[in-house]
């Protein structure tokens, strides 16, 4: 099959140094000029959305409405990883019977309280958008179900009895509308995040949450594992050793985080390939292949509300590289700024911005950034791949004259191949004349506008001058230390 060929041509002295290749825009300003050929006959991944992770506790009788409709409406969101307690200890052990159930009055008295009717409350307006949220426990769990550190989950059958009993309750006594449940957070760190587990503990453990989902007639209820805070090898690679699951999983999921191994390189790992790519590469070997890789969460974590766009292009350089090495959904953690039940903080990794006197919400630098992407990659769009030109890919300094070592740069098409999207970010201290050739592509898109979209320091997302498609390309000017978007979408 043709593959696309991304191309970055400098057009004056290929390899030379980039001031030779630097030309001035009419304002005085260096631009270098690129190109791009996009060859539509060449599909790869199918996109499953983008999202956040929620929290229900400030649902504040229905104020947070109006955000769910900012983040589905507004931002583009269509997964919703949704934690209705924070911690993994909703049930007292000390209530369970013989056969490690709970009674049935005792449930009704929980599930009815007002942490759980919050919680059933914002799940039901997300319904109502449209939108199936993701169940998912985090936080400690009792100390009767861990070993003898207090931490490691050991009683399996107990933990898997509490987290099904909340998805019976909310099938069959709030009739609410899902489809995929996320057992566990990041079991390889432990507390506070969750309970800690060792990679031989993962399949038994979802074992038993299979288990007891078939017996409560919860069958079609699909797994998305282990959601640890990166993608740990070992543990996915159990279950790829074991197809007894198959029909269970959907799919694999990990976390990333911070401003590690991000250097300007576009490949930040030097000895191979990013553990993500390493991951996707193994289920597609495996008898899981067609199964997604999900990052359940990605982000920073700086606390200091000092660098907020520094923020943004670090969460956004972060997924525009998870797109590119086969990862098919991602949630920004978090979606607005909240109180972490699990380690009982106030953070402040939302993208919306939390007035918690007044209870009102303003969308931060990192809102607009991830709206580059979320609001004109739509769910069903295939990833289309990017392979550098290299002119002399055995050159000593082949790695640091890389056309792409600058700009990061992903490509998208809609099924019908009718919409194009091309997100990315500049960090060329100049212009970049880019100019796209398109080539196998839909006929009715020789007819479309491309729409130009721009987040930087001072704008956010501000709409350009659209770009006619003439002779079956186009050229747009990217503005160095932005990040932009290219779209058929309006």
């Amino acid at each position: 099959m043709t593959r696309i060929i991304i191309i970055f041509i400098l057009l004056n002295l290929i390899g030379a140094c980039d001031r030779h290749s630097e030309r001035k825009s009419e304002a005085g300003n260096a631009f270098f000029p690129k190109k791009i050929i996009l060859d539509f006959s060449a599909k790869t991944n199918a996109i499953d959305g983008f999202g956040v992770n929620i929290t229900p506790a400030q649902w504040n009788d229905g104020n947070l409405k109006p955000v769910i409709d900012l983040l589905v409406d507004d931002l583009g969101c269509t997964l919703f990883r949704f934690d209705c307690y924070g911690r993994a200890d909703w049930l007292d052990p000390g209530k369970q019977l013989p056969d490690r159930s709970f009674p049935e009055d005792y449930l009704s008295e929980v599930y009815t309280g007002k942490t759980f009717t919050d919680a059933w409350e914002t799940f039901r307006y997300l319904n109502a958008k449209g939108v199936e949220p993701i169940f998912n426990i985090s936080g400690r769990i009792p100390a009767e179900w861990a070993g003898p550190d207090g931490e490691r989950l050991v009683d399996f059958e107990s933990y898997a009895e509490m987290a099904v009993s909340l998805l019976k309750w909310a099938r069959y006594n709030e009739h609410l509308e899902f489809s995929l449940f996320m057992p566990y957070n990041e079991t390889n760190l432990g507390f506070p995040e969750g309970p800690y587990m060792e990679p031989v503990d993962c399949v038994p453990s979802v074992k038993e949450i299979i288990k007891r989902l078939n017996q409560n007639g919860l069958e079609d209820i699909k797994l998305i594992v282990m959601g640890d805070s990166h993608v740990e090898i070992e543990n996915i690679r159990a279950f790829l050793d074991d197809a007894s699951m198959i029909n269970h999983i959907y799919g694999f999921s990990g976390h990333t985080y911070g401003n590690g191994y991000e250097e300007d390189a576009r490949n930040p790992w030097p000895w191979g390939d990013s553990p993500f790519k390493k991951i996707v590469e193994m289920i597609d070997q495996s008898e899981y292949k067609g199964k997604p890789l999900w990052i359940t969460e990605y982000g920073d974590l700086d606390q200091t509300g000092e660098i907020e766009f520094e923020f943004a292009w670090r969460s956004t350089r972060r997924l525009i590289r998870l797109l590119n090495d086969g990862v098919t959904a991602a949630l920004a953690w978090d979606a607005f700024d909240n109180f972490h039940e699990h380690d009982g903080q106030w953070a402040l990794y939302g993208l919306l911005k939390t007035d918690s006197l007044n209870w009102t919400y303003q969308p931060k630098k990192r809102y607009f950034a991830a709206k580059n992407i979320y609001k004109y990659v739509k769910p069903g769009f295939s990833s289309l791949e990017i392979e550098p030109y290299i002119a002399d890919p055995d050159h000593v300094y082949a790695r640091w004259q890389d056309p792409f070592k600058n700009i990061e740069i992903s490509a998208f098409v809609s099924n019908d191949g009718k919409d194009l999207t091309i997100v990315g970010m500049s960090n060329v201290e100049g212009d970049v004349k880019l100019t796209v050739e398109l080539e196998s592509f839909a006929s009715e898109l020789s007819n479309r506008k491309i729409f130009h979209f721009r987040t930087d320091r001072n704008e956010d997302l501000k709409a350009l001058d659209p770009l006619p498609i003439e002779h079956d390309q186009f050229t747009a000017t990217i503005r160095g230390e932005g990040i932009f978007t290219l779209t058929t979408i309006q």
